[in-house]
């Protein structure tokens, strides 16, 4: 029989109706993601704060898109997507515009607000796939959308750089344009602004978080960021351990370079394969390949090698967790469920970069990777009880 999908190439993907736009135009959305943590450590080291005053900067502006995006994804779920993307986008960018010329005293609310109206635009798109590509697309859609936002986490720190030549605060103010420019794009697109959100009756106060399975999920999924949170604190420590500092962010990158490898292999595979199944087998390459890192080889070249592998495994697991989850929610909450994703992911992230800089700081680098490859082992364990014996059925099983 004919396959009533054939495999799409990411460029074939990108070529259908409204697909490139969305996809781009929410990853210059989503970019100060990849500036914001960068330019605040910057700005806080130029105007001649310490490391501390710059972790309390972040650590604000994290907070505030842990909680700030379920909720301005409850209000889409409600209300459409352009109300809450726009008011989000303004504020945030103005915040973020505004932040360098604030005094000592109110930077750090500055920040939280920031974070708190950061526009959802990640599962802002996440939701529109369905209602853009056929079911058995939104596999490849998903993979590539996993594999494509590395891309902030490489070309972000790059912009932060460019604009610091303005003076303090350059790639703060940066972040609040691009940020808003692209959201402006976003919205601006026919499918963010035909999509109609479903209505039901039955709206419960917890809204995707009364699904038992979903909440198990969201529990492997920190501990995957847990996971993930681990080398951009530990790789700057074993390039230290080596004496040669400026290898840090070649090292970050080859992890980025190898998850953007491993999602546009995936992302022609998706609808054909069993995302139950390949959810634990992606589990069990970040197990394998961080596990591998803890030997913390003295060759940088042999650490690069084995630093691009440990991000082929994490576009694959994303990939088979949005199907879940898109399977999982309750009615009417899917924006929100994919939001709480993210803010499962960040938490998760933030506990390892902590654990992995506590670790470093004792020489314990190879322990760090430990860690690392231990919250990848859990994860696998928790999954298991998602996706075993009596799970519901997932779009392209």
């Amino acid at each position: 029989m004919t396959d009533p999908a054939p495999s799409l190439s990411p460029g074939a993907l990108l070529r259908l109706p409204q697909v490139a736009r969305l996809l781009f135009s929410a990853l210059v959305g989503r970019l100060p993601n990849g500036m914001v943590p960068l330019a605040l450590v910057l700005f806080a080291r130029d105007t001649g704060s310490g490391y501390g005053r710059a972790g309390l900067l972040t650590a604000a502006y994290s907070l505030g898109c842990c909680l700030g995006g379920p909720a301005l994804s409850r209000v889409m779920d409600l209300r459409g997507q352009r109300p809450a993307l726009v008011l989000g986008g303004v504020v945030s960018s103005l915040a973020l515009a505004v932040l360098p010329w604030v005094p000592s005293g109110g930077a750090l609310v500055v920040a939280l607000v920031a974070g708190l109206a950061t526009p959802p635009l990640e599962p802002a798109l996440r939701t529109l796939w369905p209602s853009v590509l056929s079911p058995r697309q939104v596999p490849s859609a998903f993979a590539l959308d996993a594999a494509a936002q590395e891309l902030i986490f490489v070309l972000g720190p790059l912009a932060v750089l460019l604009a610091q030549v303005a003076g303090d605060g350059g790639g703060l103010v940066a972040a609040g344009v691009v940020g808003l420019l692209g959201t402006v794009w976003f919205v601006a697109s026919r499918a963010s602004g035909a999509w109609v959100p479903p209505v039901h009756e039955d709206r419960h106060w917890l809204g995707p978080l009364r699904s038992r399975r979903l909440c198990v999920l969201f529990s492997a999924v920190m501990l995957v960021g847990l996971t993930v949170g681990v080398p951009a604190v530990a790789l700057v420590a074993y390039t230290e351990s080596i004496g040669d500092r400026g290898l840090a962010p070649w090292l970050v990158a080859a992890n980025a370079l190898g998850a953007l490898v491993g999602g546009v292999a995936y992302s022609p595979r998706a609808p054909h394969r069993d995302p139950r199944r390949d959810l634990l087998l992606g589990l069990g390459v970040l197990v394998v390949t961080y596990a591998a890192l803890a030997v913390v080889p003295s060759s940088p070249w042999v650490m690069g090698v084995l630093t691009v592998g440990s991000g082929l495994g994490l576009p694959p697991v994303l990939t088979c967790v949005f199907q879940l989850v898109d399977r999982l929610a309750p009615p009417g909450t899917t924006t929100e469920a994919f939001a709480w994703l993210i803010s499962a992911f960040l938490v998760g992230s933030s506990i390892g970069a902590a654990a992995a800089g506590s670790l470093s700081d004792a020489r314990r680098i190879g322990g760090a990777f430990l860690v690392a490859a231990a919250a990848s082992l859990a994860a696998l364990a928790i999954a298991r009880t998602v996706v075993g014996r009596g799970a519901p059925a997932l779009r392209g099983a």
